[in-house]
């Protein structure tokens, strides 16, 4: 018999919209201890630039030196001047926080594509289904979606590239 408590364990959190998605993205930096992977194909900046979101991806770094944040934005010239702060901590913690555009020619046009996703440790999934209203869901277990996920990240970040925009600012 399964336990009532077990399946919310497993059950996803619906998220609907900033504050809950903040929350959510607290937790997951909070929780991760390796590598966080993220995808979206924009910056919103009242979550990306949020300063405790920034700082919570600081004091991760500081707290361990190994954890590294693998991001796939769009190019920085449509999110640079809405988040200062999350372009000034890429310049600051360079081997920690790595960036990377999209090679839209070496993608396929992938539905996936138009969503946002970040995955921790290959354990736990933050999902925007509609990244514009920050509507989605959180899972901090592992999942067969969140693997599938995760397999969608390593194939878009091996046809991604360094951002030339960055590059000006030595990143």
């Amino acid at each position: 018999m399964v336990d009532q408590h077990e399946i919310n364990e497993i059950s996803p959190l619906p998220l609907n919209g900033l504050e809950e998605s903040r929350r959510a993205l607290l937790e997951l930096i909070s929780g991760m201890r390796r590598t966080l992977y993220l995808y979206t194909p924009l910056v919103r900046p009242e979550l990306y630039n949020d300063a405790d979101v920034l700082a919570a991806i600081r004091d991760r770094v500081v707290t361990q030196p190994k954890v590294r944040f693998q991001l796939v934005l769009p190019s920085a010239r449509e999110w640079r001047s809405a988040c200062p702060g999350l372009a000034r901590l890429a310049e600051r913690l360079t081997t920690a926080l790595l960036l990377r555009i999209p090679d839209r020619r070496e993608l396929p046009d992938w539905p996936e594509l138009g969503q946002a996703f970040a995955i921790a440790d290959e354990q736990a999934l933050l999902r925007f289904s509609d990244p514009r209203r920050l509507i989605g869901e959180y899972v901090p277990q592992s999942s067969e979606r969140m693997k599938e996920l995760l397999e969608l990240f390593r194939t878009i970040w091996d046809r991604s590239q360094p951002d030339p925009d960055l590059r000006v600012l030595n990143i």
